[in-house]
């Protein structure tokens, strides 16, 4: 029993030993120089070891290189680099390793700033060990000695530059406080020296109207160009803006910013269709989803590229029917004597009419949904058997829009010309012959009142005796129309009557006969 404790204890022992290992492997970073101290112009290696991680090597504040410390298994692996570090004068350089690493095994992310520095001398001569007759001191090098005198300066008043990110000290002195300025700081220089003092040549300036020092090398008496940020567009304009389908009101103009239109009650959203006229602007539209009954307000917003903005209102009413369909096409379609209501429908643009009675053409009223549209038909006469295709042509008022309809009229092949004038002409003829006689019915009609009308009249005009006359003259002529009426025989009785009328007349006054004729014997 004790022995199977014991084995128990220790695999747990193992197990824990294991873990720990394993989770040695977290990442880590170190960084050394192989020396810290140097003489200007000395080469310094700088040694940098990670495990597992992404470091940034910076040199003296400039990122120079990055260290990848993890295998393609994502596994941490030590990875070792070297670097060089040298400077030709005196002074300090500080290698810095810092960024954030992400543990491969763990994948727990930490922070590390590690850094070495590194001081370099300004190079002097050795003297070697001398000795003064009669004295027991030795001479004592003065190599790897710095310079701690008071730097002369020489009074000057002119204007100076930073040429680069440095700092402004508080005396000579590369440890003394320091104060940071950008790169084109202006300074006022009120001293220069010739002096080496801790490896540079200090000048002394005016900052905020304090006494500050920098190193000869960082300053320039000529002013570095402004990089002037370039100036940017406030073209906030629309170079265009519709919206498929739908008619927009005012036509579009990239100064009016106010428009409307007018869509079907089944519209929920609208394809906009707007472009700036500066290609660094940007357009949004908003209010386009989801569109109510009613006044709807759409933005279309422009936002030029230095942020200044301009914004286009579409106010868009929405129906509860459906929009009017504009589109040129015919409203009706009838042909004489052919029951076509059933077949015609405005959106069906070819029909078929068969016929078993020959005709040589269609009496067609094409009537288009445009009022101001023209209505051209071709191809409706001298029919044939079989196949005869009728055109009608539709054109827009502005000629921008057309539509053809398509009539195919087959005649059968029994259908004969005769037929079709018995069956066709007659109604047209017996039409005809009715309307010319009652013309002539009422040319006549007319014609006897204005007589009957006239004759009136001037009997009106007469005076009673002006009408006797007239009767009397009617008489007379009755009369002597009547004598010429008798007959010759009549006529020869009223002469012989005569003659012995006057025969006796004679006898009476006594004269002597007379023979006259056959009488006289």
């Amino acid at each position: 029993m004790r022995k199977t404790i014991k084995t128990i204890l220790l695999i747990i022992f193992v197990w824990i030993a294991l873990s720990i290992l394993s989770k040695s492997n977290a990442a880590t970073a170190s960084i050394s120089a192989s020396k810290t101290t140097a003489t200007a112009g000395d080469k310094v290696t700088v040694t940098v070891s990670i495990n597992a991680a992404t470091w940034n090597l910076e040199v003296s504040g400039s990122a120079t290189d990055t260290i990848v410390g993890y295998n393609e298994d994502a596994v941490n692996e030590k990875t070792t680099k070297t670097y060089t570090v040298t400077s030709s004068k005196a002074g300090t350089c500080t290698v810095s390793l810092t960024g954030d690493v992400t543990d491969g095994t763990t994948d727990v992310t930490s922070n590390i700033s590690d850094s070495v520095t590194i001081t370099f001398k300004e190079k002097t001569s050795g003297s070697g060990g001398s000795s003064s007759s009669g004295s027991g001191n030795s001479g004592s090098s003065s190599s790897g000695s710095t310079t701690t005198k008071k730097p002369t300066f020489k009074s000057v008043n002119d204007t100076v530059y930073t040429k680069q990110e440095c700092n402004l000290r508080s005396s000579w002195s590369t440890s003394s406080s320091a104060t940071s300025v950008p790169a084109g700081t202006e300074l006022k220089l009120t001293g220069t020296s010739s002096d080496t003092i801790n490896g540079y040549t200090w000048y002394r300036v005016t900052y905020n109207g304090a006494t500050k020092y920098i190193a000869s090398y960082l300053i320039t008496y000529d002013k570095p160009e402004e990089e002037k940020e370039e100036e940017k567009s406030s073209n906030k304009n629309l170079s265009s803006l519709s919206i498929e389908g739908v008619e927009m009101t005012p036509e579009f103009n990239k100064e009016t910013t106010q428009y409307t239109a007018t869509v079907d009650g089944d519209v929920t959203e609208l394809k906009i269709d707007a472009k700036a006229e500066d290609s660094k602007a940007k357009v949004t539209v908003e209010g386009n989803e989801n569109l109510q009954e009613g006044d709807n307000v759409i933005k279309v917003k422009v936002t030029a590229e230095d942020n200044t903005t301009r914004t286009y209102f579409i106010t868009v009413k929405k129906g509860e029917g459906t929009l009017t369909d504009d589109t040129l096409k015919l409203s009706a379609l009838t042909i004489e004597r052919v029951n076509f209501e059933g077949a015609f429908s405005p959106d069906t643009y070819t029909y078929e009419l068969p016929l078993n009675t020959f005709v040589d053409s269609l009496e067609i009223t094409a009537t288009p949904n445009q009022a101001d549209a023209t209505v051209e038909i071709i191809g409706n006469s001298n029919f044939q058997i079989g196949e005869n295709i009728v055109t009608i042509l539709l054109t827009s008022a502005d000629g921008t829009e057309t539509a053809t309809y398509q009539i195919k009229v087959n005649i059968a092949e029994g259908a004969t010309v005769e037929e079709e004038k018995g069956e066709l002409g007659m109604p047209v003829y017996i039409g005809i012959g009715v309307g010319i006689a009652v013309i002539i019915i009422a040319i006549y009609i007319i014609i006897k009142r204005k007589r009957a009308k006239k004759n009136d009249g001037l009997n009106d005009d007469l005076s009673d005796d002006d009408n006797i006359n007239i009767n009397l003259m009617s008489r007379y002529e009755a009369d002597d129309e009547e004598t010429k009426r008798k007959p010759k025989k009549e006529k020869k009785e009223d002469k012989l009557d005569d003659f012995i009328k006057n025969d006796e007349e004679e006898k009476n006054e006594g004269k002597p006969k007379k023979p006259k004729g056959r009488h006289s014997m």
